[in-house]
């Protein structure tokens, strides 16, 4: 697999996994990305403290914010992706997951 089919895979399966939060749709969580009940209450509890509401806006991320990294000693990539708005409006949040063998893990979303 080139750098670049990995960085498109990479980023469309992060993309995916956003709309997935978007919809907070924890069925497709759970069997596409491995997301367990915890980490789903995690997720929401994150987005509802930034955003002070349950009513949080739609996500995405951005190829130009969009970084991946191979690690030293393990296999895969570590990604991080910047959390916007749908309407472009640059959030403090910043989607961390793990990509090997065309499989993307979720790590956490953190204030950065």
């Amino acid at each position: 697999m080139t750098n670049k089919t990995i960085f498109q895979t990479a980023f469309q399966l992060n993309a995916e996994l956003v709309e997935n939060i978007n919809s907070m749709n924890f069925e497709n969580l759970k069997s596409n990305f491995g997301i367990n009940s915890a980490v789903f209450e995690e997720i929401k509890e994150e987005l509802f403290d930034y955003f002070e509401t349950e009513d949080i806006p739609k996500l995405k991320i951005l190829e130009t914010n969009f970084s991946i990294f191979k690690y030293d000693s393990l296999e895969g990539f570590g990604i991080e992706a910047k959390l916007f708005t749908v309407d472009n409006k640059e959030t403090e949040l910043t989607l961390h997951t793990e990509f090997d063998n065309n499989t993307l893990r979720f790590k956490l979303i953190e204030v950065m």
